[in-house]
């Protein structure tokens, strides 16, 4: 192997340095020179999860590929030129803990547990070589685990500062009461909500679901939350609101990211919830405090996908103290370690169990101490957002009396 091709790398002239005279160490030279050079195609496997790790440790020195765990779910960010795989197989006769698998076409240098043994036989300085490999890897990623822990934290506060859960402006404003939650899988999430004046008379409240969680679904959410606010203050119909964020979603979305919807106009007058359904989950509506009934309501579809879909406006009478609850699938789909899910029926149960009364922080602080003491109080691990928004209308159709 031509060691000035893998030292032309930075990443790896960092964990193999030249001392004060710019040589590079014996132990350094024979590991480095008894690597050969193999390619993999995109799509073919470098090492795989589970196997014998014989073919020991791999340097990238071209392309790309990434990190699955034993499902195949995505866990690391991309591994491009200098990135070392698999290193401890050499000095371990373990199962592979991952897969890494080749995007782009991947050149790479691989030293077998063969290769290393009968170097190291005749140099016994390799293996404390190999240990400092490791150990510098190993504090490298602990420095950058910090830093992405540290920008997470950062994301989160803002995400937060987007997403308030007191709507305690709004009761003097539009006639409504209302209160959120949001409680993300992630540090950050794909869920969103939002209730603002639209028009004179007129509240938009919205709640959506991004496809995905973490980081990319959060940047989707911010896209997918900015452009129905944008749309929605020019008072347009809902239909064609909905037309015109779906085909600002869909350009420049190379990863087929979605958003399930749920996007309604309140005449705070007449108590009459203007909506269109974009694939979300179908609310439950208490009509003069009544109980809570599931909705019926058409639901086309999501957003972000299929540019030029249309999209039909249907009506809701929320009526005098008329209030709705709507969530995202995280609620419902919540498992107990027995993978049960929360489902629709025990939703209901919380929801018929809410005195008429009730404002909206109470009827959500009832569901969600429901789903958790379902789920990650017997030992689950919650696996998506959930996301909650409840709405009550304080008006009356003679003369907004309140």
């Amino acid at each position: 192997m031509d060691i000035d091709r893998l030292l032309a790398l930075k990443e790896v002239r960092e964990l193999f340095p030249a001392d004060e005279k710019g040589n590079l160490p014996e132990g350094s030279c024979l590991l480095l020179s008894a690597m050969e050079e193999l390619d993999f195609p995109p799509g073919r496997d470098i090492v795989t999860w589970g196997q014998a790790g014989e073919d020991g440790m791999y340097i990238l020195m071209e392309g790309s590929a990434q990190v699955l765990d034993c499902h195949g779910e995505e866990i690391n960010t991309l591994m491009g030129p200098g990135s070392i795989v698999g290193e401890m197989a050499l000095i371990r006769d373990e199962p592979r803990g991952a897969t890494v698998r080749a995007i782009t076409r991947v050149r790479a240098a691989r030293l077998s547990r063969v290769q290393f043994e009968e170097a190291a036989g005749s140099n016994r300085r390799l293996y404390g070589e190999l240990l400092n490999v490791v150990y510098k890897k190993t504090t490298r990623l602990v420095r950058e685990q910090a830093r992405l822990h540290s920008e997470l934290d950062i994301a989160a506060r803002i995400q937060t500062g987007l997403l308030r859960r007191d709507f305690g402006g709004l009761e003097e404003q539009l006639g409504l009461r209302a209160w959120a939650l949001m409680e993300p899988a992630k540090e950050v999430g794909g869920d969103f909500y939002d209730i603002f004046p639209a028009a004179p008379g007129k509240a938009c409240i919205v709640i959506a679901d991004v496809s995905g969680k973490g980081v990319p679904a959060a940047l989707f959410m911010t896209m997918a939350k900015t452009h129905i606010k944008n749309y929605a203050m020019l008072d347009m119909p809902l239909e064609e609101l909905a037309f015109r964020v779906n085909n600002r979603l869909c350009e420049d979305n190379p990863e087929e990211m979605f958003v399930t919807a749920f996007i309604g106009m309140l005449d705070t007058e007449q108590g009459i919830l203007t909506f269109v359904n974009a694939g979300h989950n179908h609310p439950y509506v208490s009509s003069e405090q009544g109980p809570f009934r599931q909705a019926a309501c058409h639901s086309d579809f999501v957003l972000g996908l299929w540019e030029d879909m249309k999209y039909r406006e249907q009506k809701l009478e929320l009526g005098k103290q008329g209030t709705i609850f709507l969530y995202t699938d995280g609620v419902t789909e919540a498992e107990n370690p027995e993978e049960e899910m929360f489902g629709e029926q025990r939703l209901k149960a919380v929801l018929d169990r809410c005195a008429p009364e009730e404002d909206p922080k109470g009827i959500i602080s009832r569901i969600s101490m429901a789903v958790k003491e379902f789920s990650v109080e017997k030992g689950a691990v919650q696996t998506d957002d959930i996301t909650m928004l409840c709405v009550r209308a304080l008006c009356r159709k003679e003369g907004n009396e309140r």
